[in-house]
């Protein structure tokens, strides 16, 4: 079944909240963006005194400008302001923004804040403001964030401030990690040398992500949809096919999908979602996705417990639909194996392997299998977390005679392997170069125990 991921803030993070969420979902998330690195210390102390055994998720402070103002500011439409740091002599409203502005090589007729709520139509810039005028009437919130369609961010500023964010919460029990505006799978790589033991989650939010999106989706262990920076950046109208090419790219490639952005956001408010987000979480279900993610909906309001068992009914009755429709040819290097599984649906697959490949192999064949895993990779266990389909782990040490643990495995979990079926699919991977290398697969009977 579809995942809750639960983003943990001041309305949730009390002792009795967390251990009602637990019974709910056992995923649970962090805004490096939002409160002070002792606070999150606290809560990640919080989350596993609640659910020892919790997937936390840290989203690391991206690049992306905020506005600094510590007040809410009232805008008027056709109100020009500045945002950035202009000349001493400007006389119109200025807001200061927490990081620069990116560069771009045009950019658009217009420009937005706080995920495209507020627009602006784009008046003027240089290299460290921007001028827009107000579309509407507005309160401007704390800490939001501005979008400039078709920026470029500075991967190597954006680079440091992962690596500055990370030597800071080093100390942390956290899981995995938030990567905000990746734009290319180079920025992935250069992280996981710095973080190996941890599930780095791709956040793809603008066109250069989504242009790199298949390089980002190959060296990432998962990939958030952030719905709100993605729409901002390109544009609403082309919201639509890119969460259908995200979906597809990242299936294809059998890594967990995780839908974030206001995907129940009127229970902010009211007991009932909008028929909007139902037909919107039926469509994230339709198109593979792992997890929904919930953010204000649980981290700052007072309805989060309500919310989170909605979410949890209506999942329930779900259909999930997610074959890749990309034409990425399965495991390029060694298809066979992956292939023959695929006519296999009905066969229980118990999968060996030592790295983790093997199963994003196994899921661009078998999108929608269930699957034992017998591995004792912890880093593979807590992606494992992170799919909606059906994972039985097997704690294993490989040794150095595999064929002798292949067969002790499956004769010490022989009830639960041959429950449903008197046949299993047993799938070995014994080399790896590049990718996963799946040599052996064999059909073991239940009389052969």
């Amino acid at each position: 079944m579809i995942k809750i991921l639960v983003t943990i803030g001041p309305k949730s993070v009390d002792d009795a909240s967390l251990l009602k969420f637990s019974k709910k979902s056992h995923l649970f998330r962090l805004n490096g963006s939002h409160g002070t690195l002792e606070w999150h210390r606290a809560a990640i102390i919080s989350i596993r005194r609640a659910c020892p055994d919790a997937f936390i998720l840290m989203d690391i402070p991206g690049i992306k400008p905020r506005t600094n103002n510590t007040e809410s500011i009232s805008i008027k439409r056709g109100q020009e302001v500045v945002f950035g740091t202009p000349p001493m002599s400007e006389e119109r409203l200025t807001i200061g923004l927490t990081k620069e502005i990116p560069k771009s090589k045009r950019y658009s007729n217009k420009f937005s804040v706080n995920d495209g709520q507020f627009e602006f139509d784009f008046v003027s810039s240089a290299n460290s403001y921007v001028v827009g005028r107000s579309r509407s009437d507005f309160i401007l919130l704390q800490k939001k964030g501005i979008n400039l369609p078709n920026s470029i961010y500075d991967e190597i500023k954006q680079y440091e401030i992962y690596k500055e964010f990370l030597s800071k919460i080093a100390d942390m029990d956290i899981d995995g990690l938030g990567l905000s505006f990746v734009q290319t799978g180079e920025l992935v790589k250069k992280i996981r040398n710095i973080a190996p033991d941890l599930v780095l989650v791709a956040k793809i939010e603008n066109s250069e992500g989504l242009r790199n999106c298949s390089d980002i989706v190959t060296h990432s262990d998962a990939i958030m949809i952030d719905r709100g920076d993605l729409a901002a950046e390109i544009g609403f109208g082309h919201l639509f096919n890119a969460i259908n090419s995200i979906s597809d790219q990242t299936k294809s490639h059998g890594k967990p999908l995780i839908m974030a952005t206001e995907n129940l956001s009127t229970m902010l408010d009211r007991g009932v979602p909008s028929k909007s987000e139902v037909m919107s979480i039926a469509h994230s279900a339709s198109i593979g996705v792992d997890c929904i993610m919930l953010s204000e909906e649980t981290a700052t309001a007072d309805t989060g417990q309500e919310t989170v068992m909605w979410l949890e009914n209506f999942l329930a009755s779900c259909s999930r639909v997610n074959q890749p429709k990309s034409s990425r040819k399965i495991c390029n290097n060694f298809p066979a194996i992956w292939q023959t599984l695929t006519n296999l649906e009905k066969i229980p697959v118990l999968l060996m392997t030592k790295s983790g490949y093997a199963l994003f192999e196994y899921f661009s064949a078998v999108p929608d299998g269930n699957v034992f895993v017998v591995t004792n990779n912890k880093k593979l266990l807590k992606i494992c977390s992170l799919y909606a389909n059906k994972i039985n782990i097997i704690l294993k040490d490989f040794g150095d005679t595999p064929s002798e643990v292949l067969w002790n495995t499956i004769e010490d979990n022989r009830d639960q392997l041959f429950e449903e079926n008197e046949q299993i699919a047993a799938v070995y991977v014994s080399k790896y170069v590049h990718t996963a290398r799946a040599n052996s697969i064999t059909i073991f009977d239940r009389s052969d125990f």
